[in-house]
């Protein structure tokens, strides 16, 4: 974990590209599951994006994403390891995937990490 979070002054930390992971996913999902899409008519969209703002998921799924980027750029190594869990944990929730599908994703990104670091070669 030590080595996740090594990171130079200009560079982006562990923890903050996993929170802008589940960021990504949490802004292509949800929408998706309220129906919004290209081709809607200027009403439908609004009705829409007025049904998923007022959702209790959505509004959840806002206020932990926030949290936890908040929480990212100064995590410590066990603080960081929560908010890991929680992306996974929250990406399963919300979508398809499953911790199968999930844990390669975070597994490429600590290899990338580590590389970054020269602590394994590419």
């Amino acid at each position: 974990m030590t080595a996740l979070l090594d990171h130079g002054p200009s560079e982006t930390s562990t923890p903050e590209l996993v929170t802008r992971l589940g960021d990504d996913i949490m802004q292509r999902l949800l929408p998706a599951r309220f129906g919004i899409h290209d081709g809607l008519t200027p009403q439908e969209l609004q009705d829409a994006a007025a049904a998923m703002n007022a959702d209790p998921t959505v509004l959840v799924s806002k206020l932990l994403i926030e949290t936890l980027k908040g929480i990212a750029p100064t995590a410590s190594p066990a603080q960081s390891e929560h908010i890991a869990l929680a992306v996974l944990k929250y990406i399963v929730l919300v979508s398809d995937a499953t911790p199968g599908t999930v844990l390669p994703l975070l597994a490429h990104l600590r290899e990338s990490t580590l590389q970054r670091i020269g602590l394994t070669g590419p």
